[in-house]
């Protein structure tokens, strides 16, 4: 005999209301049924067949056991557009959402630094890297999509293996200050033999400012000195990733 705690009720079970000496099942709610057709579908062929609603939907129906969570995804996606930008908000802003919790507004940052850290596995593991496009990946998946500017750095040693990544630097939402001494110093404490860096235009625009160059420039400079070059500056939007170095005006 299996005994099931108010918790755990058996499949197709309803609610016991007591009335006077009688019980009376109350009907199942209907978004579960919902949620059954949603794992069928998503154990059937991914998400490949899922509106960017019902992605979020299904997630959420993990975290929140019994609540109807299409008006909530709906209402996430409303005010911020897309999935990826809504793993990007704090928890703080996340939990004023009305049927978001402590801990569904706990789980996006959690699910946003858990990719982060599989496509930096990626970076990492490549014995070399040759194809920009990863480290575009993952610096735009890192950066694309915050609302302040940060500033990366990815430092090489001579046979172009990945060493580490650092976020040099974190500014406003347009503007961040950086220091070439603080970058040169992280690149010969971790023995890099070049680096590349990166920062992201919180606001979408591509086009490197009159600052971006100034930077690049007194970088490029000062490792080329220390045989420590630096080897491209991209500027990272949710979408798009630009190499300055393909610009006439990188320095030669």
């Amino acid at each position: 005999m299996k005994i099931h705690s108010s918790s755990e009720k058996p499949a197709g079970a309803g609610v016991a209301h007591k009335n006077g000496d009688s019980h009376q099942l109350a009907p199942v709610p209907h978004h579960h049924g919902h949620r059954k057709r949603l794992l069928q579908k998503f154990l059937t062929g991914g998400l490949t067949s899922f509106h960017e609603h019902e992605i979020l939907e299904f997630l959420l129906s993990f975290l929140i056991p019994r609540r109807d969570t299409k008006p909530i995804a709906r209402e996430l996606l409303a005010r911020y557009n897309c999935i990826s930008t809504i793993i990007n908000v704090s928890p703080s802003e996340l939990a004023s959402v009305k049927g978001v919790g402590d801990r569904s507004a706990a789980f996006f940052p959690l699910l946003r630094d858990i990719i982060a850290y599989c496509l930096k596995e990626k970076c990492l593991s490549q014995p070399v890297i040759s194809h920009r496009r990863d480290v575009e990946e993952y610096f735009r998946f890192n950066y694309g999509h915050r609302r302040d500017e940060y500033v990366a750095a990815l430092f090489l040693d001579n046979a172009n293996h990945i060493l580490t990544t650092e976020v040099v630097c974190e500014g406003t939402v347009n503007q961040c200050a950086v220091y070439p001494r603080a970058v040169i110093e992280r690149a010969i404490k971790c023995g890099a033999a070049s680096f590349i860096l990166a920062h992201n235009h919180p606001g979408g625009g591509l086009n490197p400012s009159e600052a971006d160059w100034l930077i690049t420039e007194r970088l490029f400079t000062i490792g080329k000195l220390l045989e420590i070059p630096l080897l491209d500056h991209l500027i990272i939007s949710k979408a798009q990733v630009v190499s300055m170095r393909e610009s006439s005006r990188w320095p030669r």
